[in-house]
């Protein structure tokens, strides 16, 4: 097992064996032509075990844009040529390395255009009974070819540290280290939408774990979207509602409050709903192939709208003041344990939250006087009415 003396090692022996190469070298003499501009990069890669300066003792598997290649026992490191230079500025690529019985690392690599690039991984043992070594490819759909460069990695339940690392030309992947256990796997491409799966591992000292595959979409589908817009709470249709999502022209909603949108590009779209006599809506949608019918729902506009949207609603009469204004209602969750939403009243006593399904203790108070009351808000875009208070106050 060799023992470097460092990046000095790795300079002094790639200085004699690729200098005059990569320099194209010197016998053009004056009046040489241009050279075309590099479009390519070579890199020098030594594995060392994590905190000291000693080369591993197996092969290192190196992937940097791309393109693999295997360290050399006998002298601790690879040299990879034709590593594109991407598009970056100055330019970059990732490196993953992978070696038995280590954990897979994968670090950020910035390319040398003049000359060559050397880099210094290190990597930490992992622990056979703990952890597990997994492969597999990432691959587009449809056509199902390889996608390069594509970020792997898995997180353990749990946890929010991964192992991870990106694909080589192939699609291919392989990492070590990764805790065993249920895991989130998620593979991720530039102009892709991610693929994501929940996989149990066994550790390596109990066996193989089954190839972990991704297909991952083409951020550029289009996909045909339906839907229904119901008024929030009465769920009746609503008719004549304008709906726009992603980039497409709006459509207007029939008499059964179903509309249809042509060429949606998949992924996360903008949706904007407009009706008169309800109050604006807009949100996100994920837009997937074969998604089902959409339902959305409008609120009715009121003479004093709130700011939002509303799923309890009441009036709070105040005896003896000039009107019902000024007095506070709030909405405690029992599940949260704290206060969600709250509203002050307007002259006529009405108020307004907007909260999600569940049980609530709703608490009117005005001055130093409060009454209270438990509530359910059940789901399916019902609004609760009619939670009026009486409230005695000086």
């Amino acid at each position: 097992m060799r023992t470097p003396t460092g990046r000095s090692l790795i300079a002094l022996l790639a200085g004699l064996a690729l200098v005059a190469p990569l320099l194209g070298g010197c016998g053009g003499g004056i009046g040489s032509t241009t050279p075309p501009p590099t479009t390519t990069a070579t890199v020098i890669v030594e594995a060392l075990i994590a905190g000291t300066t000693t080369s591993l003792p197996v092969p290192a598997t190196i992937v940097i844009g791309g393109v693999t290649g295997v360290t050399d026992l006998a002298q601790g490191y690879v040299i990879i040529t034709g590593v594109p230079l991407g598009s970056s500025d100055p330019p970059q690529q990732p490196l993953t390395a992978t070696a038995p019985g280590y954990v897979t690392v994968s670090q950020t690599v910035t390319l040398t255009t003049s000359s060559y690039t050397t880099v210094s991984v290190e990597m930490a043992p992992a622990d056979p009974t703990q952890t597990a070594t997994i492969q597999g490819s990432v691959t587009s759909t449809p056509g199902a070819a390889p996608v390069a460069n594509a970020l792997v990695s898995f997180t353990p339940d749990g946890s929010s540290t991964a192992v991870s690392g990106f694909t080589d030309k192939a699609g291919h992947y392989k990492f070590g280290g990764v805790p065993i256990g249920v895991v989130t796997a998620l593979a991720q491409g530039a102009g892709y939408l991610e693929d994501r799966h929940q996989v149990t591992l066994q550790a390596d000292s109990t066996g193989t774990n089954p190839a972990v595959n991704f297909s991952l979409l083409s951020g550029s589908t289009r996909v045909p979207v339906a839907g229904f817009i119901l008024r929030l709470g009465l769920e009746t249709p609503v008719a004549g509602a304008r709906v726009t999502l992603g980039d497409q022209p709006a459509v207007t909603t029939g008499a059964n409050g179903q509309f249809s949108v042509a060429n949606v590009q998949v992924g996360s779209r903008p949706v904007t709903v407009t009706a008169s006599g309800y109050d604006d809506l807009q949100q996100t949608l994920e837009i997937t192939p074969g998604m089902g019918p959409i339902t959305l729902y409008l609120a009715p506009s009121s003479p004093n709208p709130p700011g939002k949207p509303y799923t309890i609603t009441g009036r709070v009469t105040l005896p003896g003041h000039p009107d019902n204004s000024g007095a506070i209602v709030s909405a405690f969750s029992q599940a949260l344990g704290q206060v969600v939403d709250s509203d002050t009243t307007n002259a006529a006593g009405d108020y307004y939250l907007f909260v999600a399904p569940g049980t609530y203790r709703i608490t009117a108070q005005y001055g130093t006087h409060s009454i209270g009351r438990d509530v359910i808000l059940l789901g399916g875009g019902r609004v609760l009415t009619g939670v009026n208070f009486t409230l005695t106050a000086p």
